[in-house]
């Protein structure tokens, strides 16, 4: 590859300086003229029929425009999975604590307050399940969706699980004979490990407008990830043509897969009642019930080995409770089934994921979609067997990993494969084999593992647009989300680096559907690097090749030999030959030598350069009964997924032997990107990513009782602190950039997500290195330190002097 200019460096945010001021608007800002507020009522059971609605006091409260119910609603329901099966407001019967039964919008959000107390429902309380194994069984006590044959459903029948009433998505990925591998194994490993459901925490709460337009068109303002399917799923539900649906998303104050449903359907149906502008901010209340938190999952691995430390074959179960519907659910129980295809080589296996309905607040895919937990067990029962064998864990991990050209275990062939250096470089970076003195009663320890994250290619169509100026600058027009992750300055670098000019020589504009290309599937997936990139990358060539074309006459040469960098088209080999970009908007430029060169005349429009392109992550399915790919054509190089991205984490542990108290003091990352577009963007995305990994690991949990969260809030749910997090030299990102990929932009893949994968395994591990207990059940909290403590060692006293004693020895 040439040597670059701009992509590759750490070139300062577009966004930093506004955003730093406060310039930059954000959803909840927004205040257009007459403006109502939304307040919607939740359901205060977890199951059960509503007998009746009475609105008619609320509907009396001076300053209330509109109180509606299930009966204003469209009658459609929606999902933003495979499984349609959730109405906008409830519709005879509520399935979870929280579900919206009745909304207002009122003038001043006090009234819109004082209308939902006086809106009177009557319920019958129906029997709710909460457990997600309980309610897998074939002969569940409750039966939550009854009606789930009615509902429209796109998953492959094979997908589905009639024989277990509230399972609807069963994943299969089959390879081998696994009973026939256990037999071969000379060890077998089985352990059960749980992630809880926990809060994806993004600083700005859920926010839309929406505000109908005079000719009957609809404008929405959003604060989410996926403004196209906003504008597919607004426009769906209530009957509107998609091009009458505008769509602006603006800056989003994160998300992490938190805003990927859409929730703005309850004030469309406000505005459209009303036909005043709506606003809905969600309290942090409600974002962590209706926000939908993060799957929780109980995960059985089972694995067989040889005595030199092969695997042999590999037995998983995943459990993944989806809440009240399905929502994300469906595609994260697929999808995360990579965390164990792309990773090691493994002759038998059986992976099923189903997931479950349970009577709690329905969820949303977190940063890994799953993979996270999966990698937890994973790489937690690998560090199991690693002892058991009596082989280091880093050279167990290293012998068994997939390598570049081997087939996964779909068959598709692994390409762009960093794995094997990122695990050397954490390993060498945290110094692993070193461990640290005990300091009173902090024993220290590290722990290291191995992750990844795939980006799915289903859905993965987006278009850019390039406009070359007059001036001399350029535009990039596209319709990604910014989500915080800096996607406006990568896709800046990339622009300028194909003109040759610097970065802060082009403006982007974005998220607009009426003005900006369309973006499938929203900034998901660690995707937008990668797709867009391609698509800007191809309209910069579109833009230059009518730029060569308008030139080729001035220049007397055929537009092939032209080149062109700082807004000058030359040709190649005689740099002395060229002419200025801004000198080629005459509409005379493009027509033969004889007709005289000069500016527009009048009432001449003055030409314009505008770049187009689309680009298309292509894949193949896979067989729904097995998993697997057609071998033929991943002989070929077709794929399942659009890109795998590799990582490894490594850290070191203090753990308190008298409290059970853990403290992260260093943590290293290393991740396979292909290339750095942005370094300093990638190094805020990595270390971001690993506290994140952190604060699931050892605080954060999703407290919940028969249905109901007991924490929805920053006083009471554990997110982790900044003064909790290892800082400076002790947090340390490692770029590898020695697989890139083929198709990636300058080689590039995403990693966003990846950057928190691998990171809760990692600490168990290092616990485990520093006193000798496992824990499968995240978080990590002090009281199951302490209780695993007592547990691994009968006889230890309470706390004090002796407990310390009894420990060092046994260590």
């Amino acid at each position: 590859m040439p040597e670059l200019s701009v992509v590759g460096k750490s070139v300062v945010r577009l966004d930093a300086r506004t955003k730093v001021l406060g310039k930059e608007e954000y959803c909840a800002d927004i205040k257009l003229p007459g403006m109502l507020h939304a307040k919607v009522l939740g359901s205060p059971h977890p199951h059960a029929k509503i007998l009746s609605v009475d609105t008619s006091a609320a509907e009396k409260v001076s300053g209330v425009r509109c109180v509606v119910t299930e009966k204003d609603a469209p009658k459609k329901l929606t999902g933003t999975g495979g499984i349609k099966d959730m109405p906008i407001l409830a519709r005879g019967v509520v399935r979870h604590m929280g579900e919206p039964v009745a909304a207002v919008a009122a003038t001043t959000l006090e009234a819109a307050e004082e209308a939902l107390e006086l809106i009177k429902v009557e319920y019958k309380e129906l029997p709710a399940i909460f457990d997600a194994e309980e309610a897998a069984g074939t002969n569940p006590p409750v039966i939550i969706h009854p009606d789930f044959s009615n509902y429209r459903v796109t998953l492959h029948p094979d997908r589905l699980s009639p024989e277990r009433p509230n399972v609807f998505t069963h994943i299969k990925v089959y390879k081998g004979d696994v009973d026939k591998g256990f037999k071969e194994s000379d060890l077998i490993v089985e352990n059960r490990f749980v992630a809880p459901s926990i809060q994806h925490c993004a600083l700005e709460p859920h926010a839309a407008v929406v505000c109908p337009e005079p000719d009957g068109s609809v404008t929405v303002f959003t604060g989410k990830q996926g403004l196209s399917r906003v504008k597919e799923d607004v426009a769906a539900a209530f009957g509107i043509e998609p091009y009458r649906v505008r769509v602006r998303q603006q800056y989003v104050g994160g998300s992490f897969g938190g805003k990927n449903g859409t929730y703005e359907f309850i004030p469309t149906l406000l505005a459209l009642k009303t036909g005043r502008p709506v606003k809905w901010v969600m309290t942090r209340e409600e974002v962590f019930v209706l926000g939908g938190p993060r799957e929780g999952m109980v995960l059985t691995v089972k694995d067989g080995f040889n005595k030199d430390g092969t695997i042999v074959a590999r037995k998983m179960e995943v459990l993944v409770d989806g809440g009240a519907y399905a929502e994300a659910s469906p595609g994260i129980t697929q999808n995360c089934s990579s965390a164990t295809i792309c990773m090691y080589r493994i002759p038998h296996l059986k992976w099923d994921g189903y997931a479950v309905y349970t009577n709690t607040p329905k969820r949303r895919g977190m940063r890994g979609y799953g993979v996270n937990e999966v990698a937890f067990a994973i790489e937690s029962n690998m560090e199991i067997a690693a002892e058991k064998l009596g082989i280091d864990p880093v050279e167990l991990r290293r012998k068994n990993l997939l390598r570049e050209g081997e087939p996964m275990l779909n068959g598709e062939i692994t390409h762009s494969i960093g794995a094997a250096e990122c695990l050397d470089r954490v390993c060498a970076a945290i110094k692993l084999n070193e461990k640290g003195a005990s300091e009173g009663p902090w024993r220290k320890g590290k722990g290291v593992a191995l992750g990844n994250k795939y980006s799915t290619a289903r859905a993965a169509y987006c278009g850019a647009r390039i406009q070359v100026t007059e001036n001399e600058r350029i535009i990039v027009y596209h319709g990604a989300d910014a989500v915080g992750q800096g996607v406006n300055t990568v896709i800046a670098q990339m622009a300028a680096e194909e003109f040759g000019i610097s970065a802060d020589r082009v403006d982007v504009v974005f998220s607009d559907t009426a003005i900006t290309p369309f973006f499938g599937g929203g900034s998901t997936s660690s995707r937008t690097t990668y797709n867009l990139g391609n698509a800007v990358r191809r309209a910069c060539d579109d833009a230059k090749r009518q730029i060569f074309q308008r030139a080729a006459w001035n220049l007397e040469a055929p537009p092939e030999l032209l080149g062109t960098g700082n807004m000058e088209v030359y040709v190649r080999g005689h740099p002395e030959r060229k002419i200025r970009v801004k000198d080629l908007f005459s509409p005379y430029q493009d027509r033969p030598r004889q007709i005289p060169a000069g500016g527009a005349g009048e009432g001449e429009e003055i030409m314009e350069i505008i770049g187009k392109a689309t680009y298309r992550a292509e894949s193949i399915p896979d067989d729904p009964k097995t998993g697997q790919l057609d071998p033929e054509l991943a002989k070929q190089g077709k794929r399942f997924m659009a890109f795998y991205t590799y990582v490894a984490k490594a850290v070191e542990v203090a753990v308190n032997i008298e409290t059970g108290e853990v403290k992260v003091l260093r943590c290293c990352g290393t991740v396979d990107l292909g290339k750095a577009i942005n370094p300093k963007t990638c190094e805020q995305q990595l270390e971001g990513g690993m506290a994140m990994g952190i604060g699931s690991a050892l605080y954060e949990v999703t407290l919940m009782e028969k249905g109901r969260v007991l924490n929805p809030n920053f006083a009471d749910y554990r997110a982790p602190l900044a003064a909790q997090m290892p800082f400076n030299e002790n947090m340390k990102s490692i770029f590898v950039e020695s697989a890139p990929h083929k198709d990636g932009p300058f080689g590039a893949k995403g990693f966003s997500e990846g950057a928190v994968t691998g990171t809760e395994p990692a600490i168990a591990n290092a616990i485990y290195n520093a006193v000798g207990v496992r824990i499968k059940e995240l978080p990590i909290t002090p009281e199951k330190v302490m209780r695993a403590l007592r547990e691994t060692y009968p006889s230890l006293p309470k706390r004090g002097k002796a407990a310390k004693l009894l420990i060092q020895e046994d260590l």
